[in-house]
């Protein structure tokens, strides 16, 4: 399977329901007599992932890239590798697995997600995501989790910051070496010009000083599914660029290691990092009492009270769709006022409009 995008349905672990989109009209006569709010249907935010096996046999590897919103150089590292074909073994990619903190720049919209991986109320927004997330390692068995990151500042400089490091939770956790593999990506990366050590929270001994990743990713895989698991952080305090360098450089050799190899390579996509990042732009299908209107730009759309409007993002996956004002996990909802949406690319907002009553 070559640069395919699959969605929940696809599996009977994972489920979701498509909600598409609706423009400009009359309202349904039965929908306006009963209110006379617009009622709003944001375009959904499925679980996305995809798996990319080669020809050739080789390992199996998992990459997971935007649980923390607001690290941008993970989930556009994972992006780049959307795109490439898979020569050797099967490459799965979960880009971004938490949109809503990603669309409003924030680590976590509903709080920290990589503190959710031990015991999680079914009533917490990010229980879809987190729990797809474990479904997925159960169902794929990777022989490796890569968790792509981007912390603050610099760990060589100051090891209470996170940015440019490689996270193990453990030197050896049961029969899995976690230092030899990490040890070796530090080194080359060393040799490239970046200096990219190694932090051992030591999550597993009694004393540690992080005992909150004990709810993180990594210490999940590790402890409850014995599969190796690492976290490569770029830094905030660099351009987009270095972090994208830093994950693709670190992947490359990881890749090494478990035996996957893709095309182009890691080479040819380091070279063109700028033009591979370079966003495509957002478009908007609104759906307004079945009749449909492509929104590109701002404007201002009147649309009569009472009316349904659906909202669909096309071309770009990397595109959202956010409310002003409107708590961004509402899939639906009704609002008597105008009201100003965002349309983003990522963190990007790249134009707003309004819709008024008409």
């Amino acid at each position: 399977m070559e640069n395919q995008y699959n969605k929940m349905d696809r599996r009977k672990f994972l489920k979701t329901s498509s909600l598409l989109g609706s423009s400009l009209f009359l309202p349904n006569s039965l929908f306006a007599s009963q209110n006379s709010k617009f009622h709003f249907i944001m375009p959904p935010k499925p679980f996305e992932y995809y798996i990319k096996e080669g020809k050739e046999k080789g390992g199996r590897i998992l990459l997971i890239g935007g649980i923390h919103g607001n690290e941008e150089g993970g989930y556009k590292a994972s992006d780049i590798l959307i795109d490439t074909k898979i020569k050797k073994g099967v490459l799965a990619i979960l880009p971004r697995s938490n949109p809503e903190s990603i669309f409003t720049d924030k680590r976590g919209y509903n709080g920290d997600m990589n503190r959710k991986f031990a015991n999680l109320s079914p009533k917490d927004n990010d229980f879809y995501k987190v729990n797809s997330i474990k479904n997925f390692i159960s169902e794929f068995k990777p022989d490796v989790v890569l968790s792509l990151h981007d912390g603050y500042g610099f760990y060589a400089k100051h090891h209470n910051q996170w940015g440019e490091c490689i996270v193990i939770d453990e030197t050896h956790y049961n029969n899995i070496d976690l230092y030899t593999p990490a040890k070796y990506v530090s080194d080359i990366l060393k040799k490239a010009g970046f200096n990219i050590p190694i932090n051992n929270t030591h999550t597993f001994k009694k004393e540690t000083h992080h005992k909150e990743q004990r709810k993180s990713l990594t210490y999940y895989t590790l402890q409850e599914h014995n599969i190796p698991a690492f976290c490569i952080e770029g830094s905030k305090q660099t351009s987009l660029e270095r972090k994208v360098k830093v994950h693709l450089i670190a992947l490359k050799e990881f890749f090494k290691i478990y035996n996957v190899e893709i095309e182009p390579t890691f080479e040819y996509l380091i070279s063109k990092i700028p033009e591979l990042t370079k966003p495509k732009p957002t478009h908007i299908i609104a759906h307004i009492n079945n009749q449909k209107k492509l929104i590109t730009h701002y404007q201002e759309i009147k649309v009569p009270k009472g009316s349904e409007i659906k909202f669909e993002i096309t071309n770009n996956r990397a595109g959202g769709l956010l409310a002003h004002g409107v708590n961004v996990n509402y899939k639906s909802f009704h609002y008597k006022h105008n009201l100003t949406f965002y349309a983003k690319n990522d963190k990007t907002t790249e134009y707003s409009f309004n819709i008024i009553k008409g």
